[in-house]
């Protein structure tokens, strides 16, 4: 099998294997230049309004390169978005299998790049869907704002003080225990205990957008 993640390498364009190529069957490196930034970083990739969750695996002035199941096509018009990063407009130039070639419609300068590099804060992914909060073997049902690795925003008032154990049900498969981070006029964060992995964030995400799209 060959090993594909491996093979990944930056050119001058920021690229995988250049902007316009796939990865290279041949066991040979082509690239021009060294890569600019390994980042195995979450990213949000959004595709006709709706948003995706993928793994930013390298960054470049010209593109990025992404992982993603499904992927989208080649030609595809995207903004994508991770660490330091914010909603950068990109088209997909290749596709093999799970990994993805973006190019940047217009290139990224050596400030972006250095707020890449120092930003460790993954990107936060909308989430306007209902969520249930159970506190003391009490539960109450809230709308979530937002959603990421380590934890959710929710509207409104909480359901108990600052510090308190809060299991949170995303939806009937994700259930996640956390505690109250803070609680501002209009809205309250929960930070998890542990958390999630990339594959249960993408599926909470993947089935509100499903939901939403019905």
């Amino acid at each position: 099998m060959i090993n594909h993640a491996a093979r990944w390498r930056m050119t001058e364009d920021g690229m995988s294997q250049g902007a316009d190529q796939v990865p290279s069957r041949a066991g040979e490196e082509q690239r021009a230049a060294p890569r600019e930034r390994t980042l195995y970083a979450l990213g949000r990739l959004m595709v006709a309004g709706r948003q995706h969750v993928c793994t930013v695996r390298n960054l470049g002035p010209g593109g990025a390169g992404i992982e993603l199941d499904p992927p989208p096509a080649v030609g595809t018009a995207a903004t994508i978005e991770t660490r330091g990063l914010i909603a950068r407009a990109a088209t997909v130039r290749w596709v093999r299998e799970t990994m993805v070639g973006l190019s940047f419609d217009e290139p990224l300068g050596e400030e972006a790049l250095r707020a890449v590099a120092e930003t460790p804060r993954s990107p936060r992914f909308r989430y306007d869907g209902p969520v249930e909060l159970v506190t003391d073997a009490r539960l109450t049902e809230h709308r979530a704002i937002d959603l990421g690795l380590g934890g959710v925003r929710v509207a409104g008032a909480p359901p108990a003080d600052a510090g308190s154990a809060i299991e949170v049900v995303i939806d009937a498969e994700l259930v996640v225990r956390g505690k109250l981070a803070w609680a501002g006029d209009e809205a309250f964060a929960i930070e998890f205990a542990a958390p999630l992995s990339v594959r249960q964030l993408a599926g909470a995400i993947a089935r509100l957008e499903a939901t939403l799209s019905r």
